[in-house]
């Protein structure tokens, strides 16, 4: 596995869940991290979390030229995770009466990788690596509503796949989650999760951001991995 002690890592998604778990676990390793999700003041307090050096900047990854702004004040780098993604089971909608503003937020998972993709790929070392979030949803579908972001997921899949190539020697790879239990949801929502989990997956418990942060620095720092979908559900795709 490569050496992360003094590489710099970007983590968009940073503020908390996966991202938080990740930069906790790039920085014990002696890593440079920067930080980035929207609000600073979240990011702030990751900061003051980490043992190693460590920088922070707040973006709107929706914001393409705020996006390149950004990689361009951070300069040449190692790694990159993104992981920042929405509540996206408050955007479920029936395809009869589905909005098309839902549809659109649906699918700002997509567009929030293709902007980070097109900013790093101009500052990413050769020798480097980026790693995506999809979802296991691209193997097993959910019929409850989610189609747009069933799509949404797919497309970063297939996305990242042909970075892969476009980018090579640069390596890219997707996580596929199921359900974490991350700060999206409210105590109940996570509370009848936890539940679910102990009575249907395979593993018999809820998804952590420590355990997927693992599987994200895994793809990054594997120098034979690229173009690969990990999946990391607990064996959801099982039932």
């Amino acid at each position: 596995m490569i050496s992360v002690k003094n590489k710099k890592v970007i983590i968009v998604g940073a503020s908390s869940g996966i991202g938080r778990s990740l930069a906790h676990l790039f920085s014990e390793k002696g890593a440079i991290v920067y930080l980035l999700s929207r609000t600073e003041s979240k990011l702030k307090e990751v900061q003051n979390e980490l043992p190693g050096e460590s920088h922070i900047f707040a973006m709107d990854m929706l914001n393409g030229d705020a996006v390149n702004a950004v990689f361009d004040q951070i300069g040449a780098f190692d790694f990159l995770s993104f992981s920042a993604v929405s509540d996206e089971t408050k955007l479920m909608s029936p395809i009869k009466s589905m909005p098309t503003e839902k549809a659109t937020r649906g699918l700002q998972k997509f567009w929030g990788t293709f902007n980070v993709a097109r900013a790093a790929a101009n500052h990413i070392s050769q020798g480097g690596a980026m790693v995506f979030t999809s979802s296991m949803s691209i193997y097993s579908p959910s019929k409850s509503g989610a189609s747009v972001m069933n799509a949404a997921s797919a497309a970063v899949d297939i996305f990242a796949k042909s970075l892969a190539l476009e980018i090579a020697p640069t390596r890219v790879n997707t996580i596929a989650p199921g359900v974490v239990g991350t700060g999206v949801w409210t105590k109940a929502e996570k509370d009848r999760y936890t539940d679910w989990a102990k009575e249907t997956l395979p593993v018999k418990h809820l998804g952590t951001p420590k355990e997927l942060a693992h599987a994200f620095y895994m793809t990054l720092t594997n120098p034979y991995m690229t173009g690969s979908t990990v999946l990391v559900d607990g064996g959801l795709h099982l039932l």
